[in-house]
């Protein structure tokens, strides 16, 4: 069978024989979920997991075309937050011995991040009723858009979508960047 037509089963909840849960190398899915890829290759192969390795499955989905992940790779931004606030904890002469050898191009790499499909007419309204002035702080907006010169204010979920809050119009406020960034991490 082909990769997609194996993506396709392995989502209708088929499964390889000797199946066994991926740890570490997925291929991404139709819709951005990550998929075992050793479990994709096999079922598109028809060969069992035991007869090959994880080596042989991402080289052929890679080579396929398809994007496969190593997820020990993955750096969230806590992880990040957490390096600055170790380099804070450091003198600042520990920081520039640092900074002379290290490089000045970043490297590389991609993300993946699991989002929120939000409902425009949410965002919409609550824009329309906050009138250019946050909702928060009552300040008029800092600044209008470029795009269309209105008044640049972000919606912000009262209690957040990550926690259950609905996507409504009732759930949101027109807030300043400075309010919504106060709202998250102060």
């Amino acid at each position: 069978m082909s990769i997609d037509e194996a993506i396709t089963s392995f989502l209708n909840g088929n499964r390889p024989s000797s199946f066994r849960k991926s740890q570490y190398w997925f291929v991404l899915g139709p819709n951005g979920e990550l998929l075992p890829a050793k479990a994709i290759w096999s079922l598109a192969t028809g060969i069992t997991g035991a007869k090959f390795n994880t080596t042989h499955a991402v080289s052929g989905l890679s080579d396929a075309g398809y994007s496969v992940v190593d997820i020990r790779h993955i750096q969230t931004s806590e992880k990040f937050d957490d390096a600055v606030e170790k380099s804070l904890a450091t003198s600042s002469q520990d920081r520039k011995k640092r900074l002379a050898n290290a490089s000045k191009n970043p490297v590389k790499k991609i993300t993946m991040v699991e989002q929120f499909v939000r409902n425009p007419d949410v965002v919409a309204e609550v824009l329309y009723q906050a009138n250019g002035k946050c909702q928060e702080c009552g300040a008029k907006a800092p600044f209008n858009r470029k795009s269309d010169g209105k008044p640049y204010l972000e919606v912000h979920h009262k209690k957040t979508l990550a926690s259950g809050g609905e996507d409504t119009v009732e759930n949101a406020i027109a807030v300043c960047p400075n309010c919504h960034r106060k709202a998250h991490y102060g």
